[in-house]
């Protein structure tokens, strides 16, 4: 009886020391388990950040590269644009250096044209000056030549009173006259009077004679000269005939 009693005891025991060991074995694996779960899912909050944090980088990665292409594109359209735009720039220098050169090439052949038809007018003018006062001393005679002579002298005498003669020099001391045959004694006083009137002083009168000159005169205050010669009527007339047929 005594030995059923222990057995049943040792089995009681038994059983409730199996089941402290199965409650504490349990507990153990509950918060084993707990601490595990928890342990993952730090783990896995951690991941998440750390997923959250490598996604916003690559997010900020792809906005800086996608800025960095913008602006790779802009720069790249602006120099192909300066370039076109200097390429364009070059080529109007170019085409307006030509035209320039072109333009003076042609003014300097205009100007040379000009300089030589002037040249050659001048020398044709000179020409039918001298062919002009040939056929006067042909066909005049002496008398007559003495006749026109005194007549150019004379007209010569009326226009130098009502000639300007404020822009000779005060530093002029003599007046030089050449005439085709010399001046009588009333042309002299007449020449002297008007002078003196016009100048305000006495100049001595220095008289030449050129057999050339076909009648009229001349008078030269240094540099100036008031020509009164046929020779240089008939080239005035024949430039204003020249232009009245231009």
């Amino acid at each position: 009886m005594e030995y059923k009693e222990m057995v049943v005891s040792f089995l009681v025991l038994m059983f409730f020391v199996c089941g402290v060991i199965i409650f504490v074995i349990h507990r153990a694996l509950i918060s084993s388990t707990d601490g595990a779960v928890k342990r993952l899912n730090d783990e896995i909050a951690k991941a998440s950040a750390k997923q959250a944090e490598l996604s916003n980088k690559i997010k900020k990665a792809d906005e800086e590269l996608a800025k960095r292409q913008a602006e790779a594109r802009d720069l790249a359209n602006k120099m192909r644009s300066d370039a076109e735009q200097a390429s364009k720039e070059e080529r109007e220098k170019i085409i307006a250096k030509a035209r320039a050169e072109s333009e003076e090439i042609i003014a300097k052949a205009q100007n040379a044209k000009e300089t030589i038809r002037r040249e050659i007018q001048k020398e044709m003018d000179a020409k039918a000056v001298n062919f002009s006062m040939k056929i006067l001393n042909e066909i005049l005679t002496q008398k007559a030549k003495g006749v026109l002579n005194d007549i150019l002298v004379n007209e010569f005498l009326e226009n130098l009173r009502n000639t300007d003669m404020s822009r000779i020099s005060p530093d002029i001391q003599t007046v030089d006259i050449i005439t085709l045959n010399g001046l009588d004694e009333k042309s002299k006083t007449q020449m002297a009077a008007i002078l003196k009137e016009k100048l305000n002083r006495q100049l001595p009168l220095n008289i030449s004679t050129d057999t050339n000159l076909g009648g009229g005169i001349i008078l030269k205050f240094g540099s100036m000269t008031l020509d009164g010669s046929i020779k240089n009527l008939i080239r005035e007339k024949g430039i204003v005939l020249q232009e009245q047929l231009q």
